[in-house]
């Protein structure tokens, strides 16, 4: 935009708004203002590594927060130095001395490391932090309903080991190009067995109650299924059974570095007693959250089932 690099130019207010908007700070340095543009380009580089390490480091709720504020924050930052650059040309009366940095190959530098960095930070969170999911079955019904949007905590095994009763999502092991969602019933060296709709873990029945309140359902229930809760000893959540079609299935002791995973609605999931134990290593991460909810909006929030 600057023909030359010497003698003075004028400063416009659009083309500082317009570099601001291609790279954060670079509309201050377009009218002379280096320092302030360095900040300003630099601090909006900061927020990819402050939520990969949190992430790293922090609680899954402390985690999601501070994602949350640092893209908040990156926003403002961003419409700050284009709001201020466009001010700044304007306030800058008859000609401007040209910098040595006014150029237009340092203009393009910047914009160039500028338009790789929202790709680097989108991948960057998605691959090592939060993934977000849209559910399309009844597979983990009640719980988690079709329609339903969910974050993936794929951070959270870094701090914390997989636990019976974790809804993860997972590559599905017949086709590497599909996720599925379903829960961890079973873990390295546990014998699973399944009588009746009853699942038995390492000989030891698993308890089933009535749950306190029937939950609201997007979604019709065959006349013999029931809901009921599942009480796994480590952790108790709602499971839909139809005692007309009770499931079976033979004792497997599941393998080392393996799960054994099930659909919640036992009779609509296709999981572990279909394709076996999954590789922990395929494990994408828990299901932490419920951003958008497809029935009720009393479902948004932290996913504890």
């Amino acid at each position: 935009m600057d023909p030359t690099h010497s003698g003075t130019c004028s400063r416009k207010p659009w083309q500082a708004v317009l570099l601001s908007v291609a790279a954060t700070g670079l509309g201050h340095i377009y009218c002379g203002r280096l320092s302030k543009g360095l900040i300003l380009f630099f601090v909006s580089f900061a927020f990819a590594p402050i939520i990969v390490a949190a992430a790293n480091s922090a609680a899954s709720t402390f985690m999601l927060a501070l994602v949350i504020t640092s893209i908040a924050a990156m926003f403002f930052v961003f419409v700050y130095a284009a709001v201020d650059a466009g001010l700044l040309a304007r306030r800058i009366n008859g000609r401007y001395e040209l910098k040595e940095y006014n150029r237009w190959f340092i203009y393009l530098l910047f914009v160039v490391v500028a338009l790789g960095y929202p790709s680097n930070l989108s991948f960057s969170i998605r691959d090592h932090v939060l993934q977000a999911f849209k559910i399309p079955s009844t597979s983990m019904a009640p719980s988690i309903l079709p329609g339903d949007r969910i974050f993936l905590n794929k951070a959270v095994y870094g701090l914390e080991p997989i636990r019976h009763g974790d809804a993860v999502v997972f590559v599905y092991p017949n086709d590497r190009r599909l996720d599925y969602i379903k829960r961890i019933v079973a873990l390295p060296g546990d014998t699973i067995e399944i009588r009746d709709n009853v699942v038995l873990m390492n000989g030891r029945e698993w308890e089933y109650r009535e749950p306190g309140m029937q939950p609201n359902l997007n979604f019709e229930l065959e006349p013999a299924s029931r809901v009921l809760m599942e009480d796994n000893g480590e952790r108790a959540y709602p499971v839909i059974v139809d005692e007309e079609h009770p499931v079976n299935m033979r004792r497997l002791v599941v393998p080392n570095g393996y799960c054994f995973v099930l659909g919640d609605h036992r009779n609509r999931s296709k999981d572990s007693r279909v394709f076996g134990p999954v590789p922990l290593a395929d494990v994408k991460g828990r299901v932490d959250y419920i951003y958008w909810p497809a029935l009720s909006w009393d479902r948004l929030g932290r996913y504890g089932g």
